[in-house]
This record gives C-alpha cells, sequence and structure tokens, in this order.
C-alpha cells in the first residue's frame, strides 16, 4: 500500500515537473519567435524617432525590438556577444573599424551634419556670419574666453566625438589617414577651454542649453537640432549654423547587418526607410537630409558644398585622442558620490552597488568603453556614504597617470568595507555633499562638479525635501556656481523627489530599477 501511494506520488511530481519543462517543441517555437524579430541597437540620439522607426517595421510586415546606446557602447555590445541583429549608429567608420565580425551588408539611411550653433549677436561680433572661420580660429576665440559652448561628451555621444575629431583632422590638413603624430593636442586644448556644458546626449544637451543660454554663446550639435532648437520659443537668441571653412564631420547613419538569418527582414525594412513616402513624411519635417533622391530636404539647410572630413581609419588613433581628451584636455572634474547603505540596501542591492562603484575603476578592461569612462587623470571622487546619520567622506585625488593605480585600488578597498544599517537621511547627505562641493568650487574654479545620489527607499531621518529646498535657495552668493545632482531611481527611491531634485539642480534622473546599476553609472559619467 505504501508502496503503491508512493509510485502515485512519484508520477504525480514527474508529471508536474514535465508540464513546468518547456518541451523541445516549445523551446523551437520559442527560438522561431525570437527570430522573428529583428534586434536593433540604434544612437542614442534617435529616441525621437522611435515611433517612426517601429512604423515603418509595421509597414515592413516585420516587428522590430529597439534599444539605444552610444557609438562605443554599440559596438562593445556587439563584440561582447549580446544577441544583436543590427545596428544603426550616426557615423559607420568606427563600427567599420572596431567590430570583431564585420557587417554583412550596410545601407546609408539618411544625413545630418555637424554644425556649430552660434547666437546671431556673436555670429557678428567675431564676423563669422560673413565668413566661415576655420577650427583653428575657433579655437582662438574659445581660448580668449569669447566662445563659450555647449557640446556632448565625446566618449558617450557621436556628436561629441565628431567635432574632436573634426578639430583634430581639419588642423592636420588631412581629410583621412590621420596619425596621432600629426594630431596637435595644444590647439584641442584651446578648443576644450570653451566647452563649458556638457551632456551623454545630445537631447539632453539642448534641454540644458535653455536652462543656461544666457551664460552661453553656442551650441555644438547637428544641425537637425540645431535648427529644430531654433523653432521652440523657450530660445531667447535664435542661432545661426556655422559650418567651419576647412569642413565637418557628417552622420551617414547606415543601417548595418550583423546576421546573415536576418538579411531578408533588414532588406524590408530599409526598403521603407529609404523609401519615398517614410523620408518625405518624417524626415523632411525634422531638418534631416534624405538619402532619397527625389526628396528634397528643407530649404532651412545649408546646400552650399561643405568639406567633408572624416574620422580616423586606425583604431589607435582613435583611442589616443579619447584618451587624451579623458587625461589631458578637457577640464578637470571632481565627482561626488553620495551612496545609500541603509538597512534596506543589505543583500544584492549593496552587492549591485559595490559592483558598479569598481567597474569606474577598471582602467585595463577590454571594452573600450568601459575603460574610458573609468575614473581618469586630473579627477577628484569623493564618496560620502549615508544611513540614518551622514558618515565622514573620503576623497581620491587622480592628480596624475602615476596616481590612477593607487587610488583606484583605495576606492575598492573602502567601497569593500561598506557596510548596511540604520534608517534613509537622504537630505542630509545631500546637503553635506553640496557644502562639499561648493568648498571644492572654491578650491578648484575650474572644474567641473557634479554629485551622483544613489538611493532605495523614501526619506525617513534628517532633513526634509523641503528643508533642503530652503536651505538651498538661501545659499545666493553661491547661485552663480552650477552643480548638478544625478539622483538614481533605485529599489523603493520616490521617483517624484529624486526628479525634482534633479530638476532644481539642472542635472537629470536615472533609472536603476530595471537596467543594470553598473551600466547606470557609467552612463552618467558622460555628464561628468
Amino acid at each position: 500500500m505504501i508502496i503503491t501511494r508512493y509510485f502515485a506520488y512519484l508520477c504525480l511530481v514527474l508529471m508536474l515537473v514535465a508540464c513546468s519543462r518547456p518541451s523541445t517543441e516549445d523551446k523551437a517555437a520559442e527560438s522561431k519567435s525570437n527570430a522573428n524579430v529583428l534586434s536593433v541597437v540604434l544612437g542614442s540620439e534617435l529616441k525621437d524617432m522611435d515611433a517612426a522607426m517601429k512604423a515603418a517595421a509595421q509597414q515592413a510586415g516585420i516587428e522590430v525590438k529597439i534599444s539605444y546606446a552610444g557609438t562605443l557602447e554599440m559596438v562593445d555590445k556587439v563584440n561582447s556577444g549580446e544577441a544583436i541583429d543590427a545596428i544603426l549608429p550616426a557615423n559607420g567608420a568606427y563600427p567599420s573599424l572596431a567590430l570583431q565580425t564585420k557587417p554583412l551588408a550596410k545601407e546609408k539611411l539618411f544625413y545630418s551634419r555637424i554644425a556649430i550653433g552660434v547666437k546671431q549677436a556673436k555670429a557678428q561680433a567675431l564676423g563669422w556670419d560673413k565668413h566661415a572661420p576655420t577650427w583653428e580660429q575657433i579655437a582662438r576665440v574659445a581660448k580668449a574666453g569669447q566662445f563659450r559652448y555647449g557640446m556632448t561628451n565625446p566618449i558617450t555621444s557621436n556628436t561629441g566625438m565628431s567635432t574632436l575629431f573634426a578639430v583634430a583632422s581639419a588642423v592636420a590638413h588631412k581629410t583621412e589617414d590621420l596619425t596621432v603624430a600629426e594630431v596637435n593636442q595644444g590647439v584641442l586644448k584651446d578648443f576644450l577651454s570653451g566647452h563649458k556644458l556638457t551632456a551623454g546626449s545630445s537631447g539632453w544637451l539642448v534641454d540644458a542649453y535653455l536652462k543656461e543660454q544666457q551664460q552661453l554663446d553656442g551650441l555644438i550639435n547637428y544641425e537637425s537640432v540645431l535648427l529644430r532648437l531654433n523653432q521652440n520659443p523657450a530660445l531667447i537668441d535664435k542661432l545661426t549654423l556655422i559650418y567651419p571653412e576647412d569642413g565637418v564631420i557628417t552622420a551617414d547613419y547606415p543601417l548595418m547587418l550583423l546576421k546573415e538569418a536576418q538579411r531578408e527582414r533588414f532588406n524590408q525594412w530599409v526598403a521603407v526607410l529609404k523609401g519615398r513616402d517614410f523620408q518625405q513624411k518624417y524626415l523632411v519635417k525634422a531638418f534631416i537630409r534624405p538619402s532619397h533622391p527625389d526628396v528634397s530636404a528643407d530649404p532651412a539647410l545649408v546646400n552650399d558644398t561643405v568639406a567633408e572630413l572624416s574620422f580616423p581609419n586606425q583604431l589607435s588613433v582613435i583611442d589616443a585622442v579619447l584618451q587624451s581628451y579623458q587625461n589631458q584636455l578637457r577640464r578637470p572634474t571632481t565627482a561626488i558620490y553620495v551612496l545609500d547603505v541603509s538597512g534596506s540596501m543589505d543583500g544584492q542591492r549593496m552587492m549591485d552597488m559595490k559592483e558598479a562603484m569598481n567597474r569606474l575603476t577598471q582602467h585595463k578592461s577590454q571594452t573600450t568603453s568601459e575603460r574610458l569612462l573609468a575614473f581618469h587623470e586630473r579627477e577628484t571622487v569623493i564618496l560620502l556614504p549615508f544611513s540614518g546619520e551622514v558618515y565622514p567622506s573620503q576623497r581620491f585625488d587622480f592628480s596624475s597617470k602615476e596616481s590612477v593605480a593607487k587610488q583606484s585600488l583605495s576606492i575598492q578597498q573602502v567601497v569593500a568595507n561598506l557596510e548596511t544599517r540604520g534608517g534613509t537621511a537622504i537630505y542630509s547627505a545631500l546637503d553635506k555633499a553640496y557644502e562639499l562641493a561648493l568648498s571644492e568650487a572654491k578650491l578648484h574654479p575650474n572644474n567641473l562638479i557634479t554629485i551622483v545620489l544613489l538611493t532605495d527607499g523614501e526619506n525617513n531621518e534628517g532633513m526634509s525635501l523641503l528643508d533642503w529646498f530652503n536651505k538651498r535657495d538661501r545659499a545666493t552668493p553661491q547661485a552663480n556656481i552650477t552643480i548638478r545632482t544625478f539622483p538614481i531611481v533605485f529599489g523603493e527611491a520616490n521617483p517624484d523627489e529624486m526628479q525634482q531634485v534633479a530638476v532644481a539642480t539642472g542635472g537629470k534622473v536615472f533609472e536603476g530599477r530595471q537596467d543594470n546599476l553598473a551600466k547606470v553609472f557609467r552612463e552618467i559619467r558622460g555628464y561628468q
């Protein structure tokens, strides 16, 4: 009787296991279902066209799964083996060099030149409205403090990267085959001395420019972005588009096929994207240059012949210039990390936070983007942990090339020793971070100072959000100092409060609940 009952029970268990385990046919069906979806990574500046790109896919009778990344990160994703069928970078030069497996097909969909948007009065004062300057002339004016501009970070965004290489190529009088020896570091540094507003993406750069337009003379971005900005009623001074005399780099948006099995779907989507109807409907009104011969660009786009510069055709040159940008050419920086170590962070959350911080110290990483986004020379990093109380800050100065490895190791050791305890005093910690930031601003007035706030819960001790706002408003003597806070919504953190902090400080909220936290920390590096 016992054996019979046991046998019946065993049969039941086996039936349940069989029902819960996917059959071979189920796995095959799931694999086939995934194969029916074209997985594509687009340049982050194309987020505004998300609906249009999906509408084109629907018209083509296919389904697309779209994600976004900067050019370097996009290549790293493919090289690391992520399931990606196609990519659409702003410019195909770097991916063509850096992809370990070369694209099977490449279709240029549309175009947008890099341009310099200069306030009309400033363009007239400099004479740039009558005759376009060279990049070297722009560098001299920037060094003299007469041209202060916004531009995206060259490490994370194509517009900044294209501009950096345009200056390097133009000054060397090379449209191609640029070598490391021909890169004029002095001119690049002069040019970057005018770079006062940075961002990880072209879209956010525009929003930040609108808030700070009275302190800036212009903006470097895609011509399409600048012309749309000119239509914004919040813009006080219209921008004159300047195309430097010695040339620019054009974003040619090549859709690159990576998987042979997806060629048919790739071709179907391309046929719609390059079709007259799509390009007339979606590109012209967005000031993007169409590739279809029967579709005319908006008349506001300059159709004069502009010299075309190109990316370097050697990875070693690209890496050398970007490394120089991080370590020698850009503004010195101070990054303050306000880290929640309250009781609710115990377990996986603390492990994720420690991993995210440690990844920023990996200077010998195999991925280019991770290596370039690590803490760099001429950077100060301050760690400020908090729970129900605010703990003493710890400062790490990456003052030279020799100090990078030592300070990175010190950060790893401090992070490893962080322990969880107590409640959550978010705004007391943020208040302390601003005290530290203002002290840094007095000591190093040229530094770009930012605050990263990571918390997984709601404030339950210390200052309230209102207390913090009131104290910050009373700090009028420091009103001319911009210190952006980049809150990360993590765990049960209050999204509305984090958004208020970001808006009040000119920062940006980052989502850490779905995205990998290490990825979020790296994304923020584009704004630091």
